[in-house]
């Protein structure tokens, strides 16, 4: 909300722009406008809060899903290396290296640090 001050005279009115009626019809026009745009952000909210929690449930799903098959895949190796006649503390050990070498594998981050002055 916008209260003129009857001691202050604007540009606009100074030099013969706009006349009262038109500074309150500004006015109005411009509080409808931000009624406006305070319901589309409201909707735009509702709609980011929807799609958020959509992918937050979605990337649950994929991460159990991928979680399920590391174990799998692990129970499978630990069958096969136990069927060749390894002990379990070297199974442990090729586990570990095998998942060591895929975290350090896989990395490829490239961290940059920008200074702005």
């Amino acid at each position: 909300m916008h209260y003129v001050d009857p001691a202050m005279q604007s540009d606009l009115t100074r030099y013969g722009l706009l006349n009262p009626a038109e500074i309150i019809r500004q006015q109005q026009r411009n509080s409808e406008l931000y009624l406006r745009w305070k319901i589309r952000q409201a909707e735009i909210k509702e709609r980011d809060k929807k799609f958020r929690r959509f992918w937050l449930g979605f990337g649950a799903i994929v991460g159990l899903v991928f979680l399920t098959a590391v174990i799998i895949g692990g129970w499978f190796i630990w069958t096969y290396l136990a069927a060749l006649g390894f002990s379990a503390a070297v199974i442990a050990v090729v586990i570990l290296l095998f998942a060591g070498g895929l975290a350090v594998g896989g990395h490829r981050c490239i961290t940059i640090v920008q200074h702005m002055h």
